[in-house]
């Protein structure tokens, strides 16, 4: 009898093992979500691939322990996409806030499936059959593709969503193409909820929404507003003040439109260059005023570090522009008008109110010593930390070649506008405080100094430029970099955001070098830089592959000066 009794539970057990549900799974550490939509007749149509992981609450039935029933779990997928996909994403027509959709289609996919290339093909394969329950697919690695319907007016409408998919994971990127009606494609990618995001604003839409971008960046920016302060504490008379404030308005534009156009540094250590250079700014600041500022000549101060606060506001603008639509130079504009207008709120409010305090204390100048001194022991360590940040990065020297001319020539171009800024902001200052203000050649060695930073990129071409139209990589080293990105790197990249217009975007016309760089700063995701660069070169063949660039004989170069020497074209797809 006990001999039956363990037979039996044993028999029980093998069962459960055979086809059993994996009733819950924690929260994914990072979830990469793609989406793709476009507007026909009339019904708006979004195609969304989400891990199935990222879907919890679900009883996913298994085979064996470890891969999925897909005919146990496809009849519960239509309540899984509206429960934790349509019921997390608000699409708008115009103002109007459309109803929910209807759940047009499911499909469990495999993790190699490459249908999100186009609309087209992602939305006829998640319509197409189930997957064979024979195919061997671990639960963790399935993708769940939905399509959704929402009804509309006309597919000529604005439309909008807010995208709510954040919940899916503890860290949640998202890359979203939107099919306009003459065809074109623009794509966005973003981690986290991004807010309303307006698919084909209109002018007036895109600049208010840079204008309030800006307004909100300078205000939230403490480095910004500290270093306003140590500007402006010892001033009392407005003539000085309006010199000052314009100096710096007009140095921090320059350079915030430079970089936003291109004509900054790509490479890693750029930003944090200029993160460690704001914080210095404050400290050198706080100390003049410490020391004895020579009020008469802060507004060449101010100009000199407009120039290095500029690319920091560029930093804040440069993610954002990806939602600017058609209307780049507009919301470019609109993000400076942002800046300046809670610039001007700031100086405004501080003025009058350290005015006030300051005449009802027994020392004012012993009050702006202190004051000062308060602001230069916290930017002090800000400018410690950002240092140590700093060092952690490897500058390399650009090689002398033709590319190294042409920054040069940028650098020049960049550095005459810069100067005739110079002399325009000197011109007004003396009109302004009665005096003549030329600029002090310590000044115009600051003004050259930040320009060169801006404009010559440290990294080069060779005067014998490749194509990646020419075959740059082996199909040997293809087939490695894909073993490699799919064991390492595909769990947080996904195909998807390396590959068709997101691609072209990003690279098309740059240096294979850049690539590399990025592969070798991003990837993988929990620990970048950990694999050697002939992986990251393998890595970089494969997603070139993906991309539709032809291989060759010749095996794609791991070492950046070989790399700078390989443009990246792409085949239009």
């Amino acid at each position: 009898m006990r001999t039956c009794h363990v037979a039996l539970v044993l028999g029980i057990g093998l069962l459960l093992g055979v086809a059993g549900p994996a009733r819950a799974h924690e929260v994914p550490a990072r979830v990469a979500v793609q989406v793709i939509a476009r507007a026909e007749a009339q019904r708006l149509r979004l195609a969304v691939r989400v891990p199935l992981e990222s879907v919890r609450d679900l009883e996913i039935p298994l085979l064996r322990g470890t891969y999925l029933d897909i005919a146990r779990l496809t009849p519960q997928l239509g309540e899984a996409a509206t429960i934790w996909i349509a019921g997390y994403l608000e699409l708008y027509e115009g103002e109007r806030r459309l109803p929910s959709p209807t759940i047009a289609a499911t499909r469990i996919v495999l993790p190699s499936d490459r249908s999100f290339e186009s609309f087209d093909l992602a939305v006829a394969n998640a319509a197409a059959a189930p997957l064979a329950n024979d195919v061997e697919l671990p639960w963790r690695q399935a993708m769940l593709d939905v399509v959704l319907d929402y009804p509309i007016t006309s597919p000529d409408s604005r439309f909008s969503m807010r995208p709510l998919l954040a919940h899916l994971g503890v860290s949640t990127t998202t890359v979203m193409r939107w099919v306009a009606p003459d065809g074109s494609v623009r794509a966005y990618e973003y981690t986290g909820n991004p807010g309303l995001v307006r698919l084909d604003p209109g002018v007036l839409q895109a600049a208010w929404q840079f204008v309030s971008l800006g307004f909100a960046h300078i205000l939230g920016g403490l480095d910004h507003l500290l270093f306003l302060l140590c500007l402006v504490l010892p001033f009392r008379r407005l003539r000085p003040l309006v010199a000052v404030v314009t100096a710096f308005t007009a140095a921090h534009s320059l350079t915030l439109v430079a970089s936003a156009l291109g004509m900054a540094p790509t490479a890693a250590w750029f930003p944090p260059l200029i993160e460690f250079l704001i914080a210095a700014s404050i400290v050198l600041m706080a100390l003049e005023n410490i020391v004895g500022p020579r009020l008469e000549k802060r507004w060449l101060v101010a100009f000199g570090f407009g120039l290095v606060h500029g690319f920091g506001f560029s930093f804040a603008l440069g993610e954002s522009l990806q939602f600017a639509g058609r209307h780049l130079l507009a919301s470019l504009l609109a993000f400076n008008v942002g800046v300046e207008l809670g610039q001007l709120l700031a100086i405004a409010l501080a003025v009058p109110v350290l005015a006030w305090v300051l005449r009802r204390l027994p020392s004012e100048r012993a009050a702006i010593v202190v004051a000062s001194a308060l602001v230069a022991h916290e930017a002090w360590h800000w400018m410690t930390e950002r240092l140590g940040v700093l060092r952690a990065y490897h500058v390399r020297w650009p090689a002398v070649d033709v590319a190294l001319l042409s920054s040069l020539l940028r650098t020049l171009m960049l550095l005459l506008i810069a100067a005739a800024v110079l002399w325009g902001v000197a011109a007004l200052v003396a009109r302004l405080v009665k005096s003549p203000s030329q600029p002090a050649g310590w000044t115009l060695a600051l003004v050259v100094g930040t320009v060169l930073a801006a404009a010559a990129p440290l990294q080069g071409q060779g005067s014998e430029m490749r194509s990646t139209l020419k075959g740059v990589f082996t199909d040997a080293q293809a087939a490695r970099g894909k073993d490699i990105y799919v064991g390492s790197c595909r769990e947080c990249h996904t195909p998807a955001s390396h590959t068709g217009v997101v691609f072209k975007n990003s690279w098309g016309g740059k240096l294979l070098s850049d690539l590399l760089a990025y592969m070798q700063e991003r990837m993988p995701k929990n620990n970048p830089g950990s694999l050697t660069m002939e992986e990251y070169a393998d890595v970089t063949a494969y997603i070139l592959s993906l991309n539709g660039l032809p291989s060759g004989d010749d095996a794609l170069p791991s070492d950046a000066a070989a790399a700078r020497r390989i443009r990246i074209e792409t085949t239009g797809r």
